[in-house]
């Protein structure tokens, strides 16, 4: 995949301000006071996968992005200091970032990051196509912090860390495992962050409840026989119960099964690993045993046709 480079440093100091603007459009960060932009100091690395995950790496002066995404409700964006100091603001509630903290987002809430120091950051941009299967709970209008309280976060931060490090080295067919472990740990740690999960009573074992079983699906998508009975019996529970977990979250087990398998097929067609597969076998790796319903449910699904998704990708890498 191309990536993106680009500093301001070499400009000459009348020149800085649009051009990091620019950058900063480019990535839709909402600049909260251009003129605190004057002297600006500042280089990124810019890189979007075939998935539509963007990976950008800034370092620069200190500066505040204040507002919302104008993409609204289309992405969830996650961003992670690697070097300086910041406070999140959502809603007139300040949150001073810790070393460990990982700010999350839907792109269309309003919120305001404001970085005191010289930093170094990595921010990303995930489609909630992308993401939205894999929640237990739905985004919905959310901004907030992962504060690595747990070792789950912690090991998400590390490895979100590294990714900043390593992004100008990564290939193509390295990118895809990234993209789904950072969006397992998404999932996971968004169901533990405070919200219906982590209260207790009958609500918060429900939503422990449905995790647990959509762990349990991840395992098992490849089998073409999965049914809400098996899933039922692999986790010792009654089928009635299974059905209530999701509908209780607006979903359906049918539907919930039909979209992973879909996602695992989407990402395996424009992924490098994949090449040598045709249609048909990803489409039977994942669980269809019916090529032509798959096409049709695909198409159903993302607008597009399995061949000309796949082709799509080919033409962008060229």
């Amino acid at each position: 995949m191309p990536l993106w480079k680009f500093s301001v440093d070499p400009l000459p100091e009348t020149e800085r301000q649009a051009a990091w603007v620019d950058v900063l459009r480019r990535l839709k960060l909402p600049v909260a006071d251009i003129g605190s932009l004057a002297r600006v100091r500042g280089s990124v690395m810019i890189t979007t996968t075939p998935l539509g995950c963007e990976f950008a790496v800034l370092e620069s002066t200190p500066q505040t992005y204040s507002g919302r995404n104008p993409d609204h409700n289309s992405a969830v964006w996650l961003a992670v200091l690697a070097r300086g100091e910041g406070v999140l603001d959502v809603g007139g509630v300040a949150t001073k970032l810790s070393a460990r903290s990982i700010i999350f987002g839907a792109s269309g809430v309003d919120s305001t990051l404001t970085l005191t120091t010289d930093f170094r950051m990595l921010f990303i941009k995930i489609p909630q196509l992308a993401v939205s299967p894999r929640l237990v709970t739905p985004m919905g209008q959310r901004v907030g912090v992962l504060t690595g309280a747990t070792g789950l976060e912690r090991i998400f931060h590390g490895m979100l860390i590294t990714l900043a490090d390593t992004l100008e080295s990564l290939t193509d067919d390295q990118f895809q495992p990234v993209e789904q472990s950072m969006i397992e740990f998404l999932a996971a740690s968004l169901a533990n962050d405070g919200r219906t999960e982590s209260r207790g009573g009958a609500a918060g074992a429900r939503a422990f409840h449905l995790r647990r079983i959509c762990q349990k699906i991840e395992t098992l998508l490849h089998d073409p026989d999965l049914s809400l009975i098996k899933v039922a019996n692999e986790n010792g529970v009654s089928p009635r119960y299974v059905q209530k977990l999701f509908t209780a979250s607006k979903m359906t087990f049918s539907n919930y099964l039909k979209t992973r398998r879909l996602e695992r097929c989407y990402a395996d067609l424009i992924s490098p690993v994949h090449s040598q597969l045709s249609v048909s076998e990803i489409c039977f790796r994942w669980g269809f045993n019916d090529a032509a319903h798959f096409s049709r449910t695909f198409r159903e699904r993302f607008g597009i046709s399995p061949s000309k998704h796949r082709q799509s990708a080919q033409g962008k890498a060229i």
